[in-house]
């Protein structure tokens, strides 16, 4: 008896299907294993280890670990039935078949079922935007499965499932190692919820650990902001608005969702009583000169600020950097697996909403401020998630310094005759 795999197609332009040959003599079971993989990453024979995948697939070892318990399996039921008395093949064939009908896992569609009843809770708990990344995992996975022929089950999401996912992501669905890591996140928290509700006893999801790279900040120097903030423009256009809104954000430190909500009631003097969206904690921002000079501008219009949805604005926030001149050429380095992306435009080409923030946290360091207070100001609630902006401008480590080390007054010496 011999047990060799094969391609169902070795000639294909996409994934194929991996099947064991099971021979006896002159008869053959050929045996599917649920398995598909791109002909451009398999051993025709497999190499000196008995590996078929080779080494430049991503997860090369779980997959050539799982191909080899699979040839166990079925080695171990040749044995099982040859043991005792003559088997013919076609009860060999039942055997086998009886197993692979209790190994394949329940169908997709229960994990699936599970996955939207979790979103649909989560709409009354979590923020919209958080529920629809959830709705775009979810459709990832589900193409996953389609594409791949990986019949998905709370039992099967293990580290060979992970291997997978994460080479589908990368390749296909281009995912840098950060999205990557936001998808397993939710993968996981995900899973942690069905567990809770006794719908799996699989713990091997917790052995996921997709990178995660440090987010490169884009902020504006003192001087780019003030000449944003100068910028002449027709007194009530859609620029002068979104530049307003923006620079409102650049004082402030707040979230655009929370400029957004902003309504007249929530001002008291020169401080800005504020809930906040994304984490519904109260806390008060003190309004500076610049912050009030810009409400002022809208004192008798309906809404204290002229606010526009966030892709428009972000749309209006690159021309205007443009007219500010806002051109120093700016890289973003990004990690795909083992590619790098390097982008580099004029700074004002990765101006977004969130640049506004970034630049009052950035700048308030610069200036001397205690990071404990401009966490109170923004409302950062734990330093982890705050503590990229000190790493990101060495004048911070300038002002510092300058500022502990200073040399001491000159003495005046006197001259006594």
């Amino acid at each position: 008896m011999t047990l060799n795999y094969y391609l169902d197609k070795p000639k294909s332009e996409a994934d194929t299907a991996i099947y064991l040959f099971l021979r006896i003599g002159k008869q053959t079971i050929k045996i599917k294993s649920s398995q598909y993989i791109h002909p451009r990453h398999w051993n025709t024979k497999a190499d000196k280890h008995g590996n078929h995948v080779k080494r430049s697939y991503t997860g090369h070892v779980e997959f050539n670990g799982w191909l080899d318990g699979f040839k166990k399996d079925i080695h171990q039921i040749y044995n099982q039935k040859t043991s005792s008395s003559a088997v013919t093949i076609p009860e060999l064939r039942q055997a086998v078949q009886g197993f692979l009908e209790k190994k394949e896992p329940t169908q997709s569609t229960g994990f699936f079922e599970h996955f939207q009843n979790f979103i649909d809770i989560n709409k009354t708990q979590r923020r919209p935007a958080t529920v629809a990344k959830y709705k775009v995992v979810k459709k990832h996975l589900e193409n996953f499965c389609t594409d791949k022929r990986y019949p998905i089950a709370f039992d099967n999401i293990d580290l060979h499932f992970f291997d997978l996912f994460k080479s589908y992501a990368v390749g296909t669905l281009h995912h840098t190692d950060n999205t990557l890591w936001k998808d397993f996140a939710i993968i996981k928290t995900f899973m942690n919820w069905a567990l809770d509700r006794g719908l799996h006893q699989n713990l091997a999801y917790n052995k996921f650990k997709a990178p995660q790279k440090e987010v490169e900040i884009i902020y504006l120097t003192e001087a780019e902001l003030m000449r944003l903030y100068d910028l002449n423009l027709k007194a009530g256009s859609t620029m002068s608005k979104v530049r307003d809104v923006f620079c409102f954000g650049c004082f402030t430190g707040q979230r655009y969702s929370d400029i957004a909500n902003l309504r007249r009631n929530d001002i008291k003097g020169d401080r800005w009583v504020l809930r906040t969206v994304k984490t519904d904690r109260s806390h008060q921002v003190p309004l500076n000169a610049f912050a009030l000079a810009i409400l002022d501008k809208y004192e008798d219009a309906a809404r204290p600020l002229p606010v526009m949805s966030n892709q428009k604005t972000n749309e209006y926030l690159k021309q205007l950097g443009e007219l500010a001149e806002i051109n120093d050429p700016t890289t973003l380095t990004k990690r795909r697996g083992s590619e790098k992306l390097v982008n580099t435009q004029p700074k004002h080409k990765f101006m977004s909403t969130h640049t506004a923030r970034r630049t009052f946290i950035t700048l308030s360091l610069e200036k001397g401020m205690r990071p404990e207070v401009v966490m109170r100001i923004s409302g950062h609630s734990n330093y982890s998630s705050f503590k990229k902006y000190i790493k990101i401008s060495e004048k911070v480590a300038e002002v510092e310094m300058n500022t502990v080390w200073q040399l001491p007054a000159p003495v005046e010496m006197k001259v006594v005759s």
